[in-house]
């Protein structure tokens, strides 16, 4: 049997960013907690809390003297604010590529533009984005939820369009071919990372050469 294995398996950039920070702090002898699982691996979160990291669900649960991480995902504005207000140390390993979307969803709100999002609803880095802008949001996962959308609140509203990190990239080509011929003012931007579309042009290569492919993740 021959086993191969993807090159670009592994983490990505602004995982292994994020992961290292942590186990960093930790080596320190730094209390830090977490604001959601800091990846989606168990073992590693596992590791992470047995060499003292706190996983805690909101600022509120983190417990005084601790050092906050955001998790490479991102989080909404208010996040910020809580964190703020608090007055607790913290680390933001948010991946760039995610910052950058945030700006983008910044600048929608400056200009009274109406921030549309692909991706999933539920993802706590799509949830993040919309936590960016003060506007109206629509989120959509695919190009049917996309076309049975009823358009902006008001036909003057710009469209800023704006894709999750690891959104799939067939069916953003789609919905973004779509937007550009069905709404003249939408201005779309291509925020999925190079490490997505890497992978899944690497997955649909193996899976031409192999019996059967496993993802592990």
């Amino acid at each position: 049997m021959e086993i191969k294995v993807a090159k670009t398996a592994g983490f990505c950039f602004g995982v292994n960013r994020a992961v290292e920070l942590t186990y960093g702090l930790l080596a320190e002898g730094r209390r830090v907690a977490t604001l959601g699982p800091l990846i989606h691996n168990p073992q590693v979160v596992e590791d992470l809390e047995a060499k003292g990291a706190l996983t805690c669900p909101d600022v509120a649960s983190v417990p005084d003297g601790y050092e906050v991480i955001i998790r490479s995902h991102g989080v909404p504005q208010t996040v910020y604010d809580e964190i703020s207000t608090r007055r607790l140390a913290y680390h933001d390993a948010t991946c760039p590529f995610v910052t950058k979307i945030h700006r983008i969803a910044k600048q929608a709100s400056d200009e009274g533009a109406t921030l549309l999002i692909a991706g999933d609803r539920t993802h706590p880095e799509v949830q993040g984005i919309a936590g960016h802008t003060t506007g109206d949001v629509f989120i959509f996962a695919n190009l049917e939820e996309l076309k049975a959308w009823n358009g902006p609140a008001s036909e003057q509203n710009a469209l800023f369009v704006v894709a999750q990190t690891t959104f799939q990239v067939t069916k953003w080509l789609e919905c973004s071919e779509f937007l550009k011929k069905a709404y003249t003012n939408a201005r779309v931007f291509d925020t999925i990372c190079n490490a997505t579309w890497a992978r899944q042009q690497e997955a649909e290569g193996l899976s031409q050469k192999c019996d059967l492919m496993v993802v592990i993740g």
